[in-house]
């Protein structure tokens, strides 16, 4: 049966509707793999002669054994925000004459591989048979450390599963661990009491004593366990869920009937960003790019250069390039219905433009504080902003008359690639180095102020021919929605 299971995931991942569509985003994350791997690995070869040259009167390995607690520390809080326990990929199994035990080891089997217990090998293995060649410690020793060292990361990978069911949903139950880490950071950082050196004293004594090298491999065997045990526990479609009655409250939108027909799409689309995690990160990564002048505005070097065009385009258009670039998909569940009603595309169209242009305005006036790098600053980027909203936005637009790909919002939002198309590769394109070429053209040509009259002047007459321009996007969106059905039906 666990052979049938692996064989019946070998199908479903060649089989998908989206594996042919998606293969060029599957090529990219490859080659985002192996280029991460290969660094791991650089690291694992050059970290003997590197912890020899920065602590020449240590033993290399003994070093290295100080701070693996805080690797450990580090890739449990990477995978705690990142890696899933693929949980729905069993959900159809549920329903057959399968045990819940088999269930289980097969979807924990397939976590044993993943690429983040990888990373951490390709660096301790290469440390390792570099160390066999010297005459420090014995090859014994050697290989029980490296047992250990890979024992300890699958009990982080499956201690992970464990916390992420437990706590996820009820993060004041992390209160307590977070309260004993910090207590703990606390002490090494004074240097009151070193948990980390503990740690490595360890791991030391594993290179004299290789037999204690069964505690680890004995703590990720119990890890193991006591995740297989929660997971079968609560192997149900309805398990995991916050008991009791929780009265929600819907956010007041009555502000947006002053824009007559546009207001039942700016509410979707308001609700939609505020209940939905991953468009609710579109905004949230808003405000975290807003501090991306602060990298150039204080460097002299980048003073009347196309990067600060780069800058303005990108800080006050980050959540049109966030968002934008994924209409109409993010309407893909209820998109078939959306066409059966009677509503005009120039009105869906529009309702999405007027969000966007409601966007650059705020980010620009948020941007303003940069006034404190001169005048000049603020100056591009109001500029870039009038550029953002009377050309990048019908831009984006018109890219997404060829969008195919659904999202789902039931999905997480970390390393989330649904939704990402061909169109969503070429859209960069015009969007950011349109406005530099064009800038950096007219400045050789004539000067720097002219340039910036530029970008606004094409701003302006993008916003004054607004509505032929989304007429014209409503006619494309219709010519296109037939292509738009079909590709939102396809599934993952």
């Amino acid at each position: 049966m666990f052979l049938r299971l692996l064989k019946l995931e070998w199908k479903s991942f060649f089989r998908s509707a989206s594996f042919g569509k998606g293969i060029s985003v599957k090529i990219l994350l490859g080659f985002m793999g192996l280029y991460f791997f290969l660094v791991f690995l650089s690291l694992g070869v050059g970290l003997y002669p590197l912890m020899q040259k920065i602590y020449p009167q240590v033993e290399p390995i003994l070093v290295v054994n100080n701070f693996l607690l805080l690797w450990f520390l580090g890739e449990f809080v990477l995978r705690f925000m990142l890696q899933n326990l693929p949980v729905l990929d069993i959900k159809p199994l549920l329903t057959k004459r399968i045990q819940r035990s088999q269930i289980i080891h097969h979807i924990l089997f397939k976590t044993s591989y993943s690429f983040y217990n990888i990373l951490t090998a390709s660096v301790a293995l290469p440390f390792v048979v570099g160390y066999l060649n010297r005459d420090s410690f014995s090859a014994t020793g050697l290989i029980a450390w490296l047992l250990a060292v890979i024992s300890i990361v699958y009990a982080v990978n499956y201690f992970n599963f464990w916390v992420q069911k437990r706590f996820s949903n009820n993060l004041k139950a992390l209160i307590p661990f977070i309260v004993i880490c910090s207590v703990l950071i606390g002490l090494e950082y004074f240097k009151i009491y070193s948990v980390s050196t503990l740690f490595g004293r360890f791991f030391d004594s594993i290179l004299q004593y290789p037999l204690l090298a069964l505690i680890p491999f004995g703590l990720a065997l119990c890890s193991y366990r006591v995740t297989f045990r929660d997971l079968k526990t609560n192997l149900y479609l309805d398990a995991y869920l916050v008991q009791g009655q929780v009265v929600q409250r819907a956010s007041d939108l009555s502000w947006t009937n002053r824009f007559g027909a546009l207001a039942p799409f700016l509410q979707l689309d308001l609700k939609l960003i505020w209940r939905n995690k991953r468009a609710k990160t579109a905004v949230t990564m808003c405000m975290v790019f807003l501090a991306y002048g602060l990298f150039f505005y204080g460097n002299p070097t980048y003073d009347g250069s196309g990067m600060l065009i780069f800058v303005g385009v990108f800080m006050t258009g980050i959540f049109v390039i966030n968002f934008g670039q994924f209409i109409p998909a993010w309407d893909s569940a209820y998109f078939p219905l959306f066409n059966t009603r009677p509503i005009t595309m120039s009105n869906y169209l529009e309702s999405k433009a007027l969000l966007m242009y409601g966007s650059v305005l705020l980010l620009t006036l948020l941007s303003t504080p940069y006034v404190y790098f001169g005048w000049d600053k603020v100056y591009v980027n109001f500029a870039c902003a009038m550029y953002n909203m009377g050309v990048n936005i019908p831009v984006i637009l018109f890219f997404g008359a060829y969008n195919r790909k659904r999202i789902d919002l039931s999905h997480s939002s970390m390393f989330n690639y649904q939704g990402i198309g061909i169109a969503q590769w070429l859209v960069g394109i015009p969007l950011i180095f349109g406005p530099i070429i064009i800038w950096f053209s007219t400045r050789a040509l004539i000067n720097h102020n002219t340039a910036n009259l530029v970008l606004i002047g094409l701003g302006i007459v993008g916003l004054l021919l607004r509505k032929i321009i989304l007429q014209a996007l409503a006619k494309l969106y219709k010519e296109k929605r037939y292509a738009m059905l079909e590709g939102f039906k396809q599934k993952d």
